[in-house]
Protein backbone atom coordinates (compact mmCIF):
# COMPACT_ATOMS: atom_id res chain seq x y z
CA UNK A 1 0.00 0.00 0.00
CA UNK A 2 1.30 3.28 -0.72
CA UNK A 3 0.92 6.99 0.24
CA UNK A 4 0.29 9.88 -2.21
CA UNK A 5 0.86 13.98 -1.55
CA UNK A 6 -2.37 14.69 -2.38
CA UNK A 7 -4.79 12.05 -0.91
CA UNK A 8 -4.83 8.43 -0.63
CA UNK A 9 -7.57 5.81 0.98
CA UNK A 10 -10.87 7.88 0.02
CA UNK A 11 -12.47 5.53 2.16
CA UNK A 12 -16.67 5.58 2.31
CA UNK A 13 -19.35 4.15 4.85
CA UNK A 14 -18.41 0.81 6.45
CA UNK A 15 -20.63 -1.87 7.01
CA UNK A 16 -21.58 -2.26 10.58
CA UNK A 17 -20.74 -5.87 11.38
CA UNK A 18 -18.89 -7.48 14.04
CA UNK A 19 -15.07 -7.26 13.29
CA UNK A 20 -12.98 -9.98 13.30
CA UNK A 21 -11.28 -9.20 16.74
CA UNK A 22 -14.82 -9.08 18.30
CA UNK A 23 -14.99 -5.66 18.33
CA UNK A 24 -18.36 -4.11 19.17
CA UNK A 25 -20.53 -2.15 16.67
CA UNK A 26 -23.65 -1.67 15.72
CA UNK A 27 -26.41 -3.65 13.04
CA UNK A 28 -27.47 -2.69 9.63
CA UNK A 29 -30.71 -1.62 11.21
CA UNK A 30 -32.16 -0.49 14.34
CA UNK A 31 -35.32 -1.08 15.78
CA UNK A 32 -36.27 1.51 18.12
CA UNK A 33 -39.61 -0.80 19.78
CA UNK A 34 -36.46 -3.32 20.23
CA UNK A 35 -34.49 -1.24 21.92
CA UNK A 36 -36.67 0.40 24.15
CA UNK A 37 -37.29 -2.72 25.73
CA UNK A 38 -33.96 -3.74 26.15
CA UNK A 39 -33.88 0.21 27.65
CA UNK A 40 -36.84 0.88 28.95
CA UNK A 41 -36.48 4.96 29.68
CA UNK A 42 -36.35 5.02 25.90
CA UNK A 43 -40.20 4.14 25.51
CA UNK A 44 -41.78 7.46 26.94
CA UNK A 45 -40.37 8.82 23.39
CA UNK A 46 -41.53 6.47 21.27
CA UNK A 47 -43.87 7.83 19.04
CA UNK A 48 -47.26 5.97 17.58
CA UNK A 49 -45.14 4.52 14.05
CA UNK A 50 -42.51 3.45 16.75
CA UNK A 51 -39.99 5.93 15.86
CA UNK A 52 -39.10 9.38 18.12
CA UNK A 53 -38.98 12.81 17.49
CA UNK A 54 -35.60 14.10 16.25
CA UNK A 55 -36.59 17.71 17.48
CA UNK A 56 -36.78 16.48 21.19
CA UNK A 57 -33.24 16.82 22.62
CA UNK A 58 -34.68 14.70 25.70
CA UNK A 59 -35.43 11.91 22.99
CA UNK A 60 -32.73 12.32 21.06
CA UNK A 61 -29.93 12.30 24.34
CA UNK A 62 -31.95 9.53 25.52
CA UNK A 63 -31.68 7.03 22.28
CA UNK A 64 -27.76 7.49 22.25
CA UNK A 65 -27.58 6.01 25.61
CA UNK A 66 -29.55 3.98 24.93
CA UNK A 67 -27.92 3.16 21.89
CA UNK A 68 -24.24 2.99 23.90
CA UNK A 69 -25.67 0.86 26.74
CA UNK A 70 -26.97 -2.31 24.55
CA UNK A 71 -24.60 -2.04 21.59
CA UNK A 72 -21.58 -1.18 23.91
CA UNK A 73 -22.05 -1.69 27.35
CA UNK A 74 -21.26 2.13 28.03
CA UNK A 75 -23.34 3.91 30.80
CA UNK A 76 -22.98 7.30 29.43
CA UNK A 77 -24.51 10.48 31.09
CA UNK A 78 -25.07 13.19 28.19
CA UNK A 79 -25.82 16.71 29.72
CA UNK A 80 -28.58 19.34 28.35
CA UNK A 81 -25.95 22.18 28.09
CA UNK A 82 -23.81 20.26 25.98
CA UNK A 83 -23.28 18.64 22.45
CA UNK A 84 -25.52 15.50 22.20
CA UNK A 85 -23.03 13.02 19.81
CA UNK A 86 -24.93 11.07 17.40
CA UNK A 87 -23.40 7.53 18.30
CA UNK A 88 -22.73 6.16 14.33
CA UNK A 89 -21.21 9.90 13.21
CA UNK A 90 -18.92 9.27 16.11
CA UNK A 91 -18.71 5.40 15.72
CA UNK A 92 -17.89 5.88 12.06
CA UNK A 93 -15.18 8.17 12.21
CA UNK A 94 -13.69 5.81 14.25
CA UNK A 95 -13.85 2.97 12.20
CA UNK A 96 -12.33 5.33 9.24
CA UNK A 97 -9.25 5.28 11.84
CA UNK A 98 -9.38 1.60 11.94
CA UNK A 99 -9.52 0.65 8.13
CA UNK A 100 -7.46 3.72 7.00
CA UNK A 101 -4.41 4.57 8.92
CA UNK A 102 -4.30 1.39 12.11
CA UNK A 103 -3.94 -1.21 9.09
CA UNK A 104 -0.54 -0.24 8.67
CA UNK A 105 0.38 -1.61 12.07
CA UNK A 106 0.65 -4.99 13.29
CA UNK A 107 -1.78 -6.49 15.41
CA UNK A 108 0.21 -6.69 18.16
CA UNK A 109 1.48 -3.01 18.76
CA UNK A 110 0.45 -1.03 21.19
CA UNK A 111 -2.40 1.64 19.86
CA UNK A 112 -3.00 4.82 21.34
CA UNK A 113 -5.09 8.10 20.27
CA UNK A 114 -5.70 11.63 21.39
CA UNK A 115 -9.11 13.00 21.20
CA UNK A 116 -9.32 17.12 20.79
CA UNK A 117 -11.78 18.54 22.72
CA UNK A 118 -13.35 15.66 24.00
CA UNK A 119 -16.29 16.80 25.20
CA UNK A 120 -18.68 16.26 28.57
CA UNK A 121 -19.64 12.92 26.89
CA UNK A 122 -16.01 11.81 26.77
CA UNK A 123 -17.52 9.70 23.41
CA UNK A 124 -14.48 9.11 21.36
CA UNK A 125 -12.03 7.80 23.94
CA UNK A 126 -15.24 5.88 25.64
CA UNK A 127 -15.86 3.83 21.80
CA UNK A 128 -12.23 4.10 20.80
CA UNK A 129 -11.73 1.84 24.17
CA UNK A 130 -14.48 -1.01 22.70
CA UNK A 131 -13.80 -0.47 19.44
CA UNK A 132 -10.12 0.10 18.65
CA UNK A 133 -8.60 -1.54 21.70
CA UNK A 134 -6.73 1.34 22.57
CA UNK A 135 -5.91 3.85 25.19
CA UNK A 136 -6.76 7.40 24.89
CA UNK A 137 -5.68 11.21 26.24
CA UNK A 138 -9.00 13.48 25.67
CA UNK A 139 -8.44 16.81 26.02
CA UNK A 140 -10.97 19.73 26.64
CA UNK A 141 -10.73 23.76 27.17
CA UNK A 142 -13.96 23.49 29.22
CA UNK A 143 -13.41 22.56 33.35
CA UNK A 144 -16.90 21.28 33.48
CA UNK A 145 -16.68 19.52 30.78
CA UNK A 146 -13.90 17.80 31.69
CA UNK A 147 -15.57 16.63 35.17
CA UNK A 148 -18.43 15.40 33.47
CA UNK A 149 -16.13 13.40 30.81
CA UNK A 150 -14.34 12.06 33.95
CA UNK A 151 -17.39 10.92 35.45
CA UNK A 152 -18.24 9.10 32.85
CA UNK A 153 -15.05 7.40 32.10
CA UNK A 154 -14.93 5.87 36.04
CA UNK A 155 -18.57 5.05 35.75
CA UNK A 156 -17.28 2.44 32.92
CA UNK A 157 -14.27 1.60 34.93
CA UNK A 158 -11.75 3.03 32.29
CA UNK A 159 -9.15 4.90 34.49
CA UNK A 160 -6.30 2.90 33.20
CA UNK A 161 -7.44 3.45 29.36
CA UNK A 162 -8.27 7.23 29.46
CA UNK A 163 -6.57 9.66 30.57
CA UNK A 164 -7.78 13.32 30.23
CA UNK A 165 -6.34 16.78 30.16
CA UNK A 166 -7.62 20.65 30.76
CA UNK A 167 -6.15 22.46 28.49
CA UNK A 168 -5.84 26.01 29.67
CA UNK A 169 -5.34 27.71 26.54
CA UNK A 170 -7.65 28.56 24.41
CA UNK A 171 -5.41 29.26 21.19
CA UNK A 172 -3.65 25.72 21.71
CA UNK A 173 -5.67 22.76 19.78
CA UNK A 174 -2.65 20.12 20.29
CA UNK A 175 -1.64 20.53 24.16
CA UNK A 176 1.29 18.28 24.19
CA UNK A 177 4.11 20.75 25.57
CA UNK A 178 1.66 21.89 28.20
CA UNK A 179 2.79 21.55 31.78
CA UNK A 180 1.23 18.46 33.52
CA UNK A 181 -0.21 16.85 30.01
CA UNK A 182 -0.36 13.05 30.39
CA UNK A 183 2.31 12.30 27.56
CA UNK A 184 2.64 8.65 26.66
CA UNK A 185 6.34 7.60 26.44
CA UNK A 186 8.03 7.92 23.19
CA UNK A 187 9.00 5.25 20.61
CA UNK A 188 11.85 4.30 18.15
CA UNK A 189 10.78 7.34 15.70
CA UNK A 190 9.77 10.03 18.33
CA UNK A 191 6.11 9.48 18.50
CA UNK A 192 3.96 9.50 21.57
CA UNK A 193 1.00 8.95 20.22
CA UNK A 194 -0.33 6.83 17.19
CA UNK A 195 -3.16 8.79 15.69
CA UNK A 196 -4.88 12.11 17.05
CA UNK A 197 -8.71 12.66 15.96
CA UNK A 198 -11.16 16.04 16.08
CA UNK A 199 -14.40 16.79 15.75
CA UNK A 200 -13.98 20.57 15.59
CA UNK A 201 -16.62 23.79 15.74
CA UNK A 202 -18.13 24.25 12.27
CA UNK A 203 -19.46 27.82 13.06
CA UNK A 204 -17.73 31.04 13.11
CA UNK A 205 -21.05 32.18 14.84
CA UNK A 206 -24.60 31.75 15.90
CA UNK A 207 -25.66 33.77 12.45
CA UNK A 208 -23.84 31.00 9.96
CA UNK A 209 -25.74 28.46 11.93
CA UNK A 210 -28.95 29.75 11.94
CA UNK A 211 -28.66 30.95 8.20
CA UNK A 212 -27.52 27.04 7.47
CA UNK A 213 -30.17 25.76 9.70
CA UNK A 214 -32.39 27.97 7.40
CA UNK A 215 -31.55 26.26 4.39
CA UNK A 216 -31.35 23.00 5.25
CA UNK A 217 -34.52 23.12 7.59
CA UNK A 218 -36.52 20.45 5.30
CA UNK A 219 -33.87 17.89 6.55
CA UNK A 220 -34.64 15.63 9.36
CA UNK A 221 -31.67 16.83 11.90
CA UNK A 222 -30.34 15.73 15.30
CA UNK A 223 -30.26 17.67 18.71
CA UNK A 224 -27.14 20.35 18.43
CA UNK A 225 -27.68 22.24 21.10
CA UNK A 226 -24.10 22.51 23.04
CA UNK A 227 -21.83 25.03 24.47
CA UNK A 228 -20.53 27.86 22.46
CA UNK A 229 -16.64 26.38 22.62
CA UNK A 230 -18.19 22.95 20.76
CA UNK A 231 -19.91 24.90 18.22
CA UNK A 232 -18.20 28.04 17.40
CA UNK A 233 -14.41 29.20 16.54
CA UNK A 234 -12.92 31.82 15.45
CA UNK A 235 -12.61 31.61 11.61
CA UNK A 236 -15.19 28.57 12.01
CA UNK A 237 -13.53 24.86 11.16
CA UNK A 238 -11.55 26.29 8.72
CA UNK A 239 -9.95 29.05 10.72
CA UNK A 240 -9.87 25.96 13.58
CA UNK A 241 -8.47 23.48 11.41
CA UNK A 242 -5.85 25.74 9.55
CA UNK A 243 -4.44 26.49 13.06
CA UNK A 244 -4.25 22.99 14.16
CA UNK A 245 -2.68 21.67 10.82
CA UNK A 246 0.23 24.46 11.64
CA UNK A 247 0.80 23.37 15.15
CA UNK A 248 1.50 19.66 13.34
CA UNK A 249 4.06 21.37 11.56
CA UNK A 250 5.66 22.00 14.87
CA UNK A 251 4.95 18.76 16.62
CA UNK A 252 5.86 16.69 13.98
CA UNK A 253 6.45 13.45 14.20
CA UNK A 254 5.35 13.30 18.03
CA UNK A 255 1.99 12.26 16.75
CA UNK A 256 2.16 8.95 13.68
CA UNK A 257 -1.23 10.13 12.27
CA UNK A 258 -2.97 13.71 13.01
CA UNK A 259 -6.90 13.66 12.24
CA UNK A 260 -10.17 15.58 11.88
CA UNK A 261 -13.51 15.49 10.65
CA UNK A 262 -14.46 18.33 8.67
CA UNK A 263 -17.78 19.57 8.09
CA UNK A 264 -17.84 21.53 4.39
CA UNK A 265 -16.21 20.08 1.39
CA UNK A 266 -14.88 23.92 0.18
CA UNK A 267 -12.77 23.39 3.77
CA UNK A 268 -11.56 20.08 2.76
CA UNK A 269 -10.26 21.55 -0.54
CA UNK A 270 -8.55 24.63 1.53
CA UNK A 271 -7.32 22.21 4.04
CA UNK A 272 -6.23 19.83 1.83
CA UNK A 273 -3.89 23.26 -0.12
CA UNK A 274 -2.87 24.16 3.44
CA UNK A 275 -1.34 20.45 4.49
CA UNK A 276 0.80 20.38 0.82
CA UNK A 277 2.33 24.13 1.69
CA UNK A 278 3.01 22.53 5.07
CA UNK A 279 5.00 19.97 3.80
CA UNK A 280 3.22 16.79 4.80
CA UNK A 281 4.45 13.49 3.80
CA UNK A 282 1.63 11.91 3.14
CA UNK A 283 -2.24 12.60 3.32
CA UNK A 284 -5.32 10.09 3.51
CA UNK A 285 -9.15 11.55 3.61
CA UNK A 286 -12.37 9.85 3.37
CA UNK A 287 -16.28 10.43 3.51
CA UNK A 288 -18.78 9.76 6.04
CA UNK A 289 -22.16 9.62 4.90
CA UNK A 290 -24.85 9.37 7.98
CA UNK A 291 -28.62 9.41 6.71
CA UNK A 292 -28.61 13.06 4.70
CA UNK A 293 -25.50 13.87 6.52
CA UNK A 294 -22.02 13.90 4.82
CA UNK A 295 -18.93 14.57 6.57
CA UNK A 296 -15.10 14.20 5.19
CA UNK A 297 -12.07 13.02 7.23
CA UNK A 298 -8.96 14.35 6.42
CA UNK A 299 -5.73 12.84 7.95
CA UNK A 300 -1.85 13.58 7.49
CA UNK A 301 1.48 12.88 8.64
CA UNK A 302 4.92 14.05 8.52
CA UNK A 303 6.87 10.59 8.68
CA UNK A 304 8.43 9.29 5.56
CA UNK A 305 7.35 5.16 6.52
CA UNK A 306 3.61 4.55 7.17
CA UNK A 307 3.61 1.19 7.09
CA UNK A 308 5.40 -0.96 9.30
CA UNK A 309 3.88 -4.69 9.09
CA UNK A 310 6.59 -6.69 8.87
CA UNK A 311 5.86 -7.96 5.21
CA UNK A 312 4.97 -5.48 2.92
CA UNK A 313 2.93 -6.02 0.00
CA UNK A 314 5.00 -6.15 -3.45
CA UNK A 315 5.51 -3.03 -5.87
CA UNK A 316 3.33 -5.21 -8.56
CA UNK A 317 0.82 -5.43 -5.78
CA UNK A 318 0.99 -1.72 -4.81
CA UNK A 319 0.68 -0.72 -8.63
CA UNK A 320 -2.45 -3.02 -8.39
CA UNK A 321 -3.98 -1.29 -5.74
CA UNK A 322 -3.18 2.12 -6.39
CA UNK A 323 -5.11 1.56 -9.86
CA UNK A 324 -8.15 -0.44 -8.01
CA UNK A 325 -8.40 2.44 -5.11
CA UNK A 326 -8.41 5.20 -7.64
CA UNK A 327 -11.42 3.56 -9.84
CA UNK A 328 -13.09 2.45 -6.68
CA UNK A 329 -12.80 5.93 -5.23
CA UNK A 330 -14.27 7.65 -8.72
CA UNK A 331 -17.35 5.00 -8.64
CA UNK A 332 -17.87 6.41 -5.32
CA UNK A 333 -17.63 2.93 -3.58
CA UNK A 334 -15.57 1.80 -0.56
CA UNK A 335 -12.78 -0.57 0.35
CA UNK A 336 -12.04 -1.83 3.59
CA UNK A 337 -9.07 -3.43 3.85
CA UNK A 338 -9.52 -7.28 5.46
CA UNK A 339 -5.91 -8.84 4.71
CA UNK A 340 -4.00 -6.25 2.79
CA UNK A 341 -0.60 -8.60 2.33
CA UNK A 342 -3.36 -10.48 0.18
CA UNK A 343 -5.08 -7.68 -1.95
CA UNK A 344 -8.32 -8.68 0.12
CA UNK A 345 -10.59 -6.05 0.36
CA UNK A 346 -14.53 -5.89 1.15
CA UNK A 347 -16.50 -3.11 -1.09
CA UNK A 348 -19.31 -1.39 -0.73
CA UNK A 349 -21.60 0.94 -2.89
CA UNK A 350 -23.85 3.17 -1.75
CA UNK A 351 -25.20 4.32 -5.05
CA UNK A 352 -25.45 3.04 -8.44
CA UNK A 353 -22.48 5.12 -9.41
CA UNK A 354 -21.59 2.93 -12.82
CA UNK A 355 -25.11 3.79 -14.42
CA UNK A 356 -25.89 6.39 -16.59
CA UNK A 357 -28.99 7.41 -14.49
CA UNK A 358 -26.49 8.26 -11.63
CA UNK A 359 -24.45 10.45 -14.14
CA UNK A 360 -26.95 12.32 -14.94
CA UNK A 361 -28.58 12.80 -11.86
CA UNK A 362 -24.78 13.94 -10.74
CA UNK A 363 -24.91 16.77 -13.61
CA UNK A 364 -28.11 17.71 -12.45
CA UNK A 365 -26.65 18.07 -8.33
CA UNK A 366 -24.02 20.25 -9.77
CA UNK A 367 -25.97 22.76 -11.14
CA UNK A 368 -28.45 23.10 -8.38
CA UNK A 369 -24.93 23.33 -6.13
CA UNK A 370 -23.71 26.14 -8.95
CA UNK A 371 -27.08 27.59 -7.85
CA UNK A 372 -26.53 27.48 -4.28
CA UNK A 373 -22.81 28.71 -4.34
CA UNK A 374 -23.55 31.29 -0.77
CA UNK A 375 -24.12 27.80 1.07
CA UNK A 376 -21.22 24.87 0.70
CA UNK A 377 -23.68 22.51 1.47
CA UNK A 378 -23.67 19.17 0.44
CA UNK A 379 -25.67 15.77 1.27
CA UNK A 380 -26.17 12.29 -0.12
CA UNK A 381 -29.30 10.95 -1.69
CA UNK A 382 -29.66 8.07 0.73
CA UNK A 383 -30.07 5.32 -2.00
CA UNK A 384 -30.05 2.54 0.14
CA UNK A 385 -26.95 0.10 0.18
CA UNK A 386 -25.70 -2.64 -2.39
CA UNK A 387 -23.75 -5.51 -0.93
Amino acid sequence: MSDHSSSDLEAQPLKRTKTSSGAKSLPDHISYKTLAEKFPRLKEYLTETKTIDFQNPDAVRTLNQAILRVYFDLDVYLPANSLCPTVANRLHYLEWIRSSILVDFPPSQSISGMDIGCGASCIYPLLGVQVLNCSFVGTDINSESIACAQKNVAANHMQSKIRLFLNSDQNVTLPLDAEGFPSNEADADGSVFTFSMCNPPFYKSQDERQQLARFKARLPSLDTNGKDEELYAEGGEEGFLTRMIDESVKLGKHIKWYSTMVGKKSTLLLLKAHLRQSQAKHIREGTLIQGKTTRWVLAWTFLEQTRFITNPISSTQENTYILFKDIMSDLKISIEAKDAEHMRFVCQAREKTWTRQWRRQQKRNEHTQQESQQINCFWNRGIPAIY
